[in-house]
């Protein structure tokens, strides 16, 4: 009985995912942490961060659940992680640059999500946080979801039409005659555009304003006249209007956010962006020439995000995946020298084989791996269980 006993004991740990790292100069095996790790919640975090940040156009992306999660031991410090995340976008333009737990999430009718792939390598004795490759596909929700909880919701629009443009203009015609600004500002595109039948017609539209040379101590008839203030000093406003027309007259709305080109986010979120899992703000201030020493071995940011057109199809999470495989021209070049090792799961993956006759200099990345996390706990919980995404999110992915 005794023997029996020793036999299981070995088969589990034989078979168990998170297997201890290999030693030194053996390469790194990739680990499957639990996806409700603190650690794994972090470098999700983190990962998302760099994203938004990394973007230029479109909305900040929030997290709703973490759905894989890879974890790549480095022969220096640190470890690369390979995560695959759900995500919604929210209320707050990109540009605002606003960490995504601060931005509220869109209403039903108007969410978009989506998966996200990233590799972020994260070196809490150097201090530094460094996001390799990113890749997001975004879905807004089904129109046959939406009709189904509100029908009488707005409905979506192309930016682009001359109902919505006329809308975004009449908007920022009231924020013009009603704000401190010193100069008048112009429309620069249209965003987000949907409409609704209230007393009439109603027209919602969300968009960016630039700064413009025409000072308001002038009287401009026509704005687009004025010439756009250089980007180095113009400041960019992010704005949302509505125009309802009733039986008589028209009634106009409109709010917006003024920053600068150039403007930092918040000393607060600075400080949190900057924060590495585990470590406190004291703890982690590194030499900067080990620091300096370090980072040029960090490739530049390569990542995209596409986001689909609308559908009546019932698209998942999980099928999105399947978009996401359609891009590969932007993918790091898989590495030339790997060998063998054993995957968390027990099957064969590619590792980076160590070239010993060097000293390591940077973070070794591997391809994306083609299968999620094996683990019992991923997919993690959704941040937001409750509202439309639910039914979405909580289908099984077809098999392939």
């Amino acid at each position: 009985m005794a023997w029996l006993a020793w036999v299981l004991f070995g088969m589990q740990v034989l078979c168990s995912c998170t297997a201890a790292p290999p030693a030194p100069g053996a390469g790194a095996a990739l680990l499957c942490p639990r996806c409700d790790d603190a650690a794994v919640e972090a470098a999700a975090d983190l990962a998302l961060r760099h994203i938004n940040a990394d973007r230029e156009e479109g909305y900040v992306l929030s997290l709703y659940r973490i759905v894989s999660a890879r974890e790549q031991p480095q022969e220096i410090t640190g470890s690369v992680f390979y995560l695959i995340l759900d995500v919604v976008d929210t209320e707050c333009h990109v540009l605002s640059k606003k960490l995504w737990k601060n931005c509220n999430l869109r209403s039903a009718h108007s969410t978009v999500y989506g998966q996200c792939k990233a590799i972020i390598y994260i070196n809490q004795a150097r201090n530094i946080t460094h996001l390799n490759t990113y890749e997001c596909t975004l879905q807004p929700v089904p129109g046959k979801y939406i009709w189904s909880i509100c029908p009488d919701c707005p409905i979506d629009g192309s930016p682009t039409k001359p109902e919505y443009l006329e809308a975004a203009a009449r908007s920022l015609a009231k924020f013009n005659a009603e704000s401190e600004q010193t100069h008048y500002f112009s429309v620069l595109n249209v965003t987000r555009a949907s409409m609704q039948w209230v007393v009439g017609p109603a027209h919602f539209v969300e968009f960016l304003i630039q700064e413009t040379s025409c000072s308001k101590d002038d009287k401009v008839a026509d704005i687009s006249m004025c010439e756009p203030l250089p980007p180095e000093v113009a400041k960019i406003g992010f704005c949302k209007g509505s125009v309802v027309k009733g039986h008589v007259e028209q009634f106009v709305t409109t709010s917006c956010e003024i920053y600068s080109q150039q403007e930092p986010a918040t000393e607060e979120e600075n400080q949190e962006a900057n924060q590495t899992p585990g470590k406190s703000t004291q703890d982690q201030q590194a030499s900067p020439s080990d620091a300096n020493s370090f980072s040029p071995h960090l490739e530049k940011t390569v990542g995209w995000v596409k986001i689909l057109p609308p559908s009546n199809e019932d698209i998942t999470f999980h099928s999105l995946r399947e978009s996401q495989n359609e891009h590969k021209d932007r993918k790091p070049v898989p590495p030339k020298a790997v060998e063998s090792a054993q995957r968390c799961d027990g099957e064969n993956t590619q590792v980076n084989k160590p070239d010993l006759t060097k000293s390591v200099t940077g973070p070794v990345f591997l391809p994306f791996p083609e299968e999620p996390s094996p683990s019992d706990s991923c997919p993690g919980e959704a941040k937001h269980p409750e509202g439309i995404l639910h039914p979405l999110i909580t289908r099984k992915p077809a098999t392939v």
